[in-house]
């Protein structure tokens, strides 16, 4: 299998803290490295067909049986014809097994929540009580079909059947999981998948690219989407030289800024020697005032006059345009 091209689009859904560089990290937690905070049951804010493929790791179970059809029909929706979702799930039957030969090593729980054989094997099925749906291989390939997908087809660990080589990197846990991969059809048009709600800022993000860490400047951003706009937090710190402020620039013109000022305790704690780390976060709230496709550039503004890349975003805005321009932002707050 070639090795895939720098521009391949890729999801890492129900990313928690485990973070993948040159993907979209995305979680309905507001965890360090997420890229992308937001709830799959109220729609993603990724456009249609954005995405070559996508991946989910021990993610789906959070959701309840009813929620599932629909959430992987929210996945199917961002991935583009012929594109490839890969599931990661815990497989209960491997678990049953585990427990039918008293394999107490197999159930990675605290002495202290379960001590007897069922009550670890229900514990970890269950893992605390976040999970609320359990899965088979056949189950999870019947829940697929029902959203839409083709080609579902159960795959060995770090191993697809896909054209994406790289599709494999996330994989993990192989002693307790099994892995199931499905493509969206190749002759359906966008508009069979769109999502059930429709997203409040009329926003929806194609890519993420960080620029951090680079020789003057550390960093990180996320985006969420509002019934406002888009909302970018993130904190960013000088190797050198401290910042005064973050910018957002859309078609080569400052569409919003920000100061560097907002207290972020945890950076501190992670820059103890670094006097400006106390005050290193930003926020930004913009919003489309037209319709169409933009490349938000995202730059810090150190005190010594130099200019540093944080990222890019780039956006499909689907806003009625108000001022007869194209894909425009301005900043609300």
């Amino acid at each position: 299998m070639q090795p895939e091209p720098p521009t391949v689009r890729r999801l890492n859904w129900g990313c928690g803290s485990h973070i993948a560089p040159g993907w979209i990290n995305t979680d309905i937690k507001k965890n360090e490295g997420v890229d992308l905070v937001a709830d799959i049951r109220d729609g993603l804010p990724i456009a249609s067909g954005a995405l070559d493929y996508a991946v989910s790791i021990h993610a789906l179970p959070e959701l309840a049986l009813p929620e599932q059809v629909p959430a992987l029909a929210e996945l199917l929706r961002v991935l583009r014809p012929g594109g490839t979702l890969r599931l990661a799930l815990p497989d209960l039957g491997k678990g049953i097994d585990a427990y039918l030969r008293g394999d107490r090593a197999y159930f990675k729980v605290e002495d202290s929540a379960a001590s007897s054989m069922g009550g670890r094997f229900i514990t970890q099925m269950l893992w605390y009580g976040y999970s609320r749906c359990l899965f088979t291989p056949d189950f999870a390939a019947e829940l697929l079909a029902k959203a839409g997908f083709v080609d579902v087809a159960e795959r060995p660990f770090g191993e697809t059947g896909s054209e994406f080589a790289e599709i494999v990197k996330l994989d993990n846990r192989a002693d307790e999981s099994f892995y199931i991969e499905g493509s969206r059809p190749r002759d359906v048009a966008d508009a069979a998948y769109n999502p059930p709600m429709p997203q409040p800022s009329g926003v929806k993000i194609l890519e993420v690219v960080h620029s951090t860490p680079n020789e003057l400047l550390r960093g990180h951003f996320r985006v969420e989407d509002s019934e406002e706009g888009l909302k970018l937090i993130g904190w960013a710190l000088g190797t050198e030289h401290p910042v005064s402020q973050v910018e957002i620039l859309a078609g080569g013109s400052t569409v919003a800024s920000a100061p560097v000022a907002i207290e972020r305790p945890d950076i501190a704690e992670k820059f103890p020697q670094v006097a400006e780390a106390k005050t290193a976060g930003f926020q930004m709230v913009i919003a489309p005032s037209g319709k169409g496709e933009s490349l938000l550039r995202i730059e810090a503004a150190l005190e010594n006059g130099e200019r540093a890349p944080v990222g890019e975003v780039h956006v499909v805005s689907e806003q009625p345009s108000r001022r007869g321009r194209r894909g425009l932002f301005g900043r609300i707050r």
